[in-house]
């Protein structure tokens, strides 16, 4: 009789033992991290899309996550006044869209312990790797400098293919105030052209891709114009149009979303980085836009997935030897109306979702204690296209 009543005791124990440790995992399963997002422009399309992505999907399928939008942030000044007020209100961690001053906006986040994640974005190594021992600092998803650039020089050379005109304007967008994917992107272009027509401008390019003033140059019958400016600015918008509407041109590459630019567009050919959303379905079917690289909404799936596990306090195990990490993930790129359509149709479907709770949640600890950084790397690198479809018919 004692042994069994031993033996119950400790069956007693065992099962109370595992309701505590059941009961605290779900404590922190039912606890709401709250998460600012740092965003350029409200009404941008890509920043809309990826809001009813964080906000309609992410937050309506991890019930532990609240995210906190910024304004449209125009200063460095105002994203470390959003950095700090969000903060104030309890946000333990921020997704960024943008980067005016990496190492002071880490050092503000951790004076407040929060966690700072560059969500779809890139800066130049230096920059990075700042910063890249502070634990503050969780890393940067997105293309990376390689692929920025490339996707510059693959544009440039598709419209020299065209054999539709040798006059390109190029509008460098921030990259002459120290936005790197749009240098990288402005720097592509001019190294596409000149390689293709043999041209010298007779200055470097990388200097030619950061200038701040607008400037014309020819060579080897090879005319382009550099407009350096945010079209989501009104003032850097005006004078692009007049700078565009002066001349006569073939060819428009932008390294940004045009916005209201695109009705000054006329007979040129457009080619432009964005995203895969409505306006420019409609750009690609009344003739206006011929060639888009671009990201879609649900790509951002694995950053929130790597903050979700910082904030759980699984931080130290999603670095790579104690670093902040860097994962590169691709364009997708569309030079067809059908093509645009193919891969429109599927970024924007419910069903066939890129990145859905089946595949977020088996890399993130709070739902699969096995969770690790390479399953999560190697999650966020399959963003192709291919690599969805193959994974939504798979699953």
């Amino acid at each position: 009789m004692k042994k069994l009543i031993a033996l119950l005791l400790a069956v007693v124990l065992l099962l109370s033992l595992a309701a505590c440790s059941s009961a605290g995992g779900q404590k922190e399963a039912d606890k709401v991290h709250k998460i600012g997002v740092i965003v350029y422009n409200l009404g941008d399309e890509e920043v809309i899309g990826f809001r009813e992505y964080l906000q309609g999907y992410i937050e309506k399928n991890f019930e532990m996550v609240k995210f906190l939008y910024s304004d449209s942030i125009r200063s460095a000044e105002q994203e470390m006044a959003f950095i700090q007020d969000a903060c104030d209100q309890g946000a333990e961690g921020f997704l960024s869209f943008l980067s005016y001053d990496l190492a002071a906006e880490v050092a503000l986040c951790e004076q407040n312990k929060a966690y700072y994640l560059l969500a779809s974005g890139t800066v130049d190594d230096a920059d990075f790797d700042a910063v890249a021992d502070n634990p503050w600092f969780l890393g940067m998803f997105g293309p990376g400098i390689e692929l920025e650039y490339k996707a510059g020089i693959d544009m440039a050379r598709f419209f020299v293919s065209q054999h539709g005109g040798d006059r390109y304007f190029i509008l460098s967008g921030g990259a002459s105030v120290g936005n790197e994917m749009h240098y990288q992107r402005a720097l592509g272009m001019l190294y596409g052209l000149c390689s293709e027509y043999g041209a010298s401008f007779g200055q470097p390019l990388e200097t030619l891709a950061g200038t701040d003033k607008a400037l014309t140059l020819s060579d080897k019958g090879l005319t382009v114009t550099i407009c350096p400016g945010y079209m989501s600015n009104d003032e850097s918008r005006a004078a692009a149009v007049e700078l565009y509407t002066g001349d006569t041109y073939d060819y428009v590459l932008a390294t940004l979303s045009i916005g209201e630019f695109y009705s000054s567009v006329g007979s040129a050919q457009l080619g432009m980085v964005d995203s895969y959303n409505t306006r420019n379905l409609q750009l690609f079917t009344n003739g206006t836009l011929h060639y888009l690289v671009g990201k879609y909404f649900s790509s951002v799936g694995p950053s929130v997935m790597l903050m979700l596990n910082a904030l759980a306090g699984y931080g130290k195990d999603f670095r790579e030897d104690g670093k902040a990490i860097r994962v590169n993930q691709s364009f997708w790129v569309s030079d067809s109306l059908t093509d645009y359509v193919d891969k429109y149709a599927l970024s924007q479907s419910a069903s066939m979702i890129a990145y859905n709770f089946d595949d977020l949640s088996q890399v993130c600890r709070l739902f699969n204690s096995e969770a690790t950084l390479a399953r999560l790397s190697a999650l966020a690198r399959a963003n192709s296209y291919d690599d969805v479809l193959l994974r939504r018919r798979s699953g």
